[in-house]
């Protein structure tokens, strides 16, 4: 946490500054860990509860459907009101739904708790790049960002094994009671460590004449997500079916891949300071729009290819927030967090989208082998299009990043 604090900072900011960072790292590890946890209780909720296989998705699902709808309605209130008191608030109400959760005695209250906790959590990276895009420095804002989404990746590693020792020593309601009050402590800290949003960072000569530019940052923000969906939905019916991995293989192979998302989340905001944002992405986007189109002539050649393509997948994920930086000094100021929330809610609609079509194809397939090369073929195909975009826009320089 240091070290990401010192290469956010600079090794300049003030001490409030420090604990506006800190304060904003542990909400966004809130977020993560509450965005992962469902799967790892969710059996032993169903159990509890005695859910059917729709109740469970139901379940799954209302987290994240209310996660998407809010971006945008939570980007206009980051125009009016900044961004500390919607975060606060929407914190304060998913600590709520955590306990809802935790209270939950039917699939109804269950549904309702998890959309109040998705709700909750709606606010939060949202919040992380419009309070740090409002510096008027846009390489210190990614820093910032990256350095922050890095420290936010624990939480999904907190929502894995810790979760299930403590929810063995607690029980699961337990444990998520513990969840709600460590997401309530979160919003007291932002209530009171967050600093106002400044309001004049970003010039509009700065933005006044770049808001096209976003149109090239579309289809990226569509497919950034695909290697998220492919990891968490379809990476283990790829080993298994395609190389007859067995659960064991197949939970060692996603343990590498969740190990290098983390390491790569951690170095982005190293070589955010020497590289380019625009040639982190490139980079990233060119090795994982190959890596598929060659793993999809062949997907069944090699496991070890195929893990190193799934590594590769689900770490282009870790780019998000660096789009998301470059969008926000694109966008005039007055309309900052709509367009932000715009551009979120197509990540979601991205993983919708993915999810249904992998299904489409899975089942009109004949066999894995065949399932997996139409699928790769399609990721390689998307990630073209998002590249080609992301290339074709022009390298604009803001004002604020020539200071």
């Amino acid at each position: 946490m240091t070290l990401l604090l010192d290469l956010a900072n600079g090794g300049r900011l003030m001490h409030n500054n420090r604990k506006q960072f800190f304060v904003l790292a542990l909400a966004f590890l809130m977020s993560m860990f509450f965005r992962s946890y469902f799967g790892v209780v969710g059996p032993m909720v169903a159990a509890d509860i005695d859910l059917d296989p729709s109740r469970y998705g139901y379940a799954a699902s209302a987290f994240f459907i209310s996660f998407g709808l809010l971006q945008m309605p939570l980007g206009s209130a980051f125009d009016r009101f900044g961004a500390g008191t919607p975060m606060t608030v929407l914190m304060i109400v998913g600590a709520m739904g955590a306990a809802l959760v935790a209270m939950a005695r039917t699939a109804g209250q269950l549904v309702a708790g998890q959309a109040v906790l998705g709700a909750g959590c709606a606010p939060i990276f949202m919040g992380v790049v419009y309070q740090f895009g409002s510096l008027g420095d846009g390489v210190a804002a990614r820093r910032k960002i990256t350095a922050v989404s890095a420290v936010g990746t624990i939480g999904a590693l907190l929502s894995a094994s810790p979760m299930v020792w403590l929810s063995e020593v607690l029980g699961w309601r337990g444990a998520m009671l513990v969840a709600a009050s460590a997401m309530a402590l979160c919003a007291v800290g932002v209530a009171f460590q967050m600093a106002p949003t400044p309001q004049e960072g970003q010039s509009e000569e700065a933005t006044e004449s770049r808001p096209a530019g976003l149109v090239y940052l579309l289809p990226i923000c569509l497919t950034l997500s695909l290697g998220g969906t492919f990891r968490n939905a379809w990476a283990t019916p790829y080993l298994s079916g395609v190389f007859s991995a067995d659960q064991r293989v197949s939970g060692f192979a996603l343990t590498i891949v969740s190990a290098v998302g983390i390491g790569t989340s951690f170095a982005i905001p190293a070589l955010v300071s020497k590289v380019s944002p625009r040639s982190i992405v490139t980079a990233g986007m060119v090795a994982a729009t190959i890596a598929a189109f060659a793993m999809a002539v062949s997907p069944g050649s090699s496991i070890v290819a195929a893990v190193a393509l799934i590594c590769l997948l689900y770490s282009i994920g870790n780019l998000h927030p660096l789009v998301m930086a470059e969008a926000q000094e694109l966008a005039p100021s007055k309309h900052r967090g709509l367009l932000l929330g715009f551009l979120n809610t197509l990540v979601f609609f991205g993983v919708a989208i993915s999810s249904a079509v992998f299904g489409w194809i899975a089942q009109s397939a004949g066999g894995p082998s065949a399932t997996f090369e139409i699928i790769l073929f399609s990721t390689a195909g998307c990630l073209a299009i998002g590249l080609t975009a992301y290339l074709a826009r022009p390298a604009w320089r803001s004002i604020a990043n020539q200071r």
